[in-house]
């Protein structure tokens, strides 16, 4: 009996301890000293693992202490206990972290509880469809090569393109109208002759154009419904060389983030613009994303974002546009989310490319037309196209070398990042994942980097012979 009593004893000042601590974290979690709130929250935890608010305290302390990544796992077993308040959270987490699948799945579970408030519903509704679009643009995230970075004030970043004047002016819509917000802008082509603008002063943020007649500006009219309704925003017009390509931002249903970036063509036949495109990851983020300026002669551009960056600032990105779309083929997800984030240029770091066979394979994913080639077959014969092989064992040889180097390219712009988020790792935990794979990356370029060259030597062997063949006396 005496032993009894002591136990409960023993199990009452037990909980009461837990209770205090609890009471403890939660005060700490309430007065924003998250890591502190944290720690107390997983001493907690391993006397209680299944316990719902306990993972949803820690789940929340990881998140606002900058461990978004290791706090999924706890706010994931919060709401499979059905802890209320845990749904919002993850609903968002996933969102922020690129989990467009699972934060789709989770958004529909939160919608379909019972009580939830016509407001939360309507938040959340809007955030299904940009998960669901989201979804969608992960799976066509660009490989881009970023040349360089800076960060500026936002209230005049635009002053900060280099844009020669055969491309244009991007200049302040203020200039046109000085009730104009400052954040307007507008462009005016390379003549001189014609103003695209964006006008917040008739009901909603659209665009106009205006044309230079011979002694007056014409009167500015709507761009186009096509375009003007494709958002609720719309800003930062820019024309490129070919008068026809307009690219602009825009917030609404089509944008991921805030302000997204979207391009369009005019069709001349039909006189009126194309439906506007989505640019698409990694241009474009659940953040804000503004001017895309291209020059088609030089071959750069220009972009610029509030991603990562401090209030007020914004990061412009100059990259080399690809001739044609290459879109990233990996199975590793983390590595693609990572991507679609340019985490690996957010600090505006240079990417390093280890070895000139990447560097080669990178220029022919930017630059080259596939069916133009430099293949030396002897000392008198050059091939420029694929189609001039005689042997069609040596073409497909030649074409699976070539195919080979882009893979390579590939995995060392996935090197690249993985060893960025390395060294911008946070926690030993996440140091630990990362380690395996590069280095099992590192071994899969090195065994593969000879093996263009060895393909290309046996296709040019090959070649040879057939055409000595083809050439000998009958």
């Amino acid at each position: 009996m005496k032993k009894h009593c002591i136990l409960l004893i023993i199990f009452a000042l037990s909980f009461s301890l837990v209770g205090q601590t609890l009471k403890t974290a939660q005060t700490l979690y309430n007065q924003q000293h998250y890591s502190e709130a944290a720690k107390l929250f997983q001493s907690l935890l391993k006397r209680r693992p299944y316990d719902a608010k306990l993972n949803y305290g820690y789940g929340m302390s990881l998140a606002k202490s900058g461990q978004q990544e290791a706090a999924l796992p706890y706010l994931q077993k919060a709401v499979t206990k059905k802890f209320s308040s845990a749904y919002p959270e993850l609903c968002d987490l996933y969102f922020r972290l690129y989990y467009f699948d699972e934060a789709v799945t989770a958004i529909q579970n939160f919608l379909a509880l019972p009580n939830i408030s016509a407001a939360v519903a309507k938040k959340y509704s809007a955030l299904l469809v940009k998960a669901k679009l989201g979804a969608d643009m992960i799976k066509h995230v660009e490989i881009v090569t970023i040349v360089d970075s800076l960060q500026v004030d936002k209230t005049d970043f635009f002053k900060h393109y280099p844009i020669k004047k055969d491309d244009g002016t991007v200049f302040s819509s203020q200039q046109l109208n000085k009730q104009e917000p400052a954040d307007m802008l507008a462009y005016r082509s390379q003549r001189g002759n014609r103003i695209v603008f964006a006008d917040s002063l008739h009901g909603k943020a659209a665009l106009y154009s205006t044309f230079q007649m011979t002694d007056r500006w014409s009167d500015p009219l709507p761009l186009s419904d096509v375009v003007n309704n494709y958002g609720t925003s719309l800003n930062d017009p820019f024309v490129s060389s070919d008068g026809i390509t307009l690219y602009f931002a825009a917030t609404g249903d089509h944008s991921l983030g805030g302000t997204d970036l979207f391009v369009t063509r005019y069709n001349m036949k039909e006189n009126k613009y194309f439906i506007p495109i989505n640019y698409g990851m990694p241009f474009n983020s659940i953040y804000n994303d503004y001017l895309l300026v291209i020059d088609d002669v030089d071959n750069i551009g220009w972009f610029a974002t509030d991603r990562f960056q401090p209030k007020g600032k914004v990061m412009i990105y100059t990259f080399i546009p690809n001739a044609e779309r290459t879109i990233i083929q990996s199975t590793d997800s983390a590595y693609i989310r990572n991507a679609a984030q340019l985490k690996t240029y957010r600090l505006g770091k240079m990417p390093v490319i280890h070895d000139a066979i990447a560097i080669d394979t990178l220029d022919a994913l930017t630059s080259r037309n596939k069916n133009n080639i430099h293949f030396v077959i002897n000392d008198t014969l050059i091939y420029s196209s694929p189609d001039q092989f005689k042997s069609e064992q040596a073409r497909q040889l030649f074409l699976q070398a070539d195919t080979l180097n882009q893979n390579i390219a590939a995995l060392e712009q996935e090197l690249i990042i993985k060893r960025q988020a390395y060294s911008d790792a946070q926690t030993q935990e996440e140091k630990t994942v990362l380690e395996p794979q590069i280095l099992a990356l590192e071994q899969k370029v090195i065994g593969l980097r000879p093996q263009p060259k060895l393909l290309r030597n046996h296709a040019r062997d090959l070649e040879i012979k057939t055409l000595q063949g083809s050439s000998a006396p009958k």
